[in-house]
């Protein structure tokens, strides 16, 4: 039997490490394509709907829809934004280095908003968009991380609802804290497949079997975000709604 060699264990382990780290970059870079690719490609359309607009017709006659187009395109370029926002603020909240700056916000305010920058996508594929929450209600929270909180949940219900469908928000306050309900008509999400959902490489390991498991980084940082709240973040099935995202915040 030949001896191992010293150090031959070492390098084994470093090179392990080294193609681990290269596969995690990989990882991430394709979820980063996957992510950005929707509203890039969205922009791009919308950018030749308003050249056309304003080259066949007269600016006084075309200026409402091309100003549309342009509010339409903005609100996808801040979503793009937002992804990459995501990105960095995910390792920042592993971490531990960024934390939820606390302050008193009307929610409902988070939800229109997240509400109006997916409007082309609702008007696109006709869902419906139901909101229940006490527009005078005010929660303690990051208004910047809960509003991305909001915003990937809203965006991934209409992403997952059926064409013609609905989407469904409400918020309740309760004796243990606030809950926020975010879903839509659409299938279950399995049961086996219910916690790791917000795993961060959820979506390569799940692509494999289906197209339409493929979530981003957006629910893993849900859930950082909402610990950093102090709360947590499950999916489950209610009544016929088939996947309903749900955040409780402690008070």
């Amino acid at each position: 039997m030949t001896a191992a060699r010293p150090g031959v264990t070492g390098e084994l382990n470093e090179t392990d490490a080294a193609r681990e780290l290269r596969e995690k970059k990989r990882v991430l870079a394709a979820l980063v394509v996957h992510d950005l690719r929707s509203p890039l490609a969205a922009i791009h359309g919308y950018l030749g709907l308003l050249r056309e607009e304003l080259t066949e017709n007269p600016i006084d006659k075309g200026r409402t829809a091309a100003f549309s187009y342009l509010d339409d395109a903005e609100t996808l370029v801040n979503k793009a934004l937002g992804l990459v926002a995501t990105i960095l603020d995910v390792d920042e909240l592993e971490d531990g280095i960024l934390k939820a700056a606390m302050a008193p916000v009307r929610i409902i305010e988070l939800i229109e908003h997240a509400r109006d920058g997916n409007r082309a996508q609702f008007e696109v594929r006709d869902l419906r968009v139901d909101v229940d929450v006490d527009p005078d209600m005010i929660v303690r929270l990051d208004r910047d991380l809960f509003a991305r909180i909001v915003e990937n949940l809203i965006d991934n219900s209409a992403r997952y609802a059926p064409r013609a469908g609905r989407v469904a928000v409400a918020v309740r306050r309760d004796a243990n804290g606030v809950e926020v309900a975010i879903g839509n008509n659409g299938p279950p999400v399995p049961e086996s497949e219910r916690a790791r959902i917000f795993g961060r490489y959820f979506q390569v390991e799940a692509r494999r079997a289906s197209a339409r498991a493929n979530r981003g980084l957006g629910l893993y940082f849900c859930k950082l975000a909402a610990e950093a709240h102090g709360g947590t973040i499950h999916v489950e099935q209610r009544g016929e709604l088939g996947a309903v995202f749900v955040v409780r915040l402690p008070e």
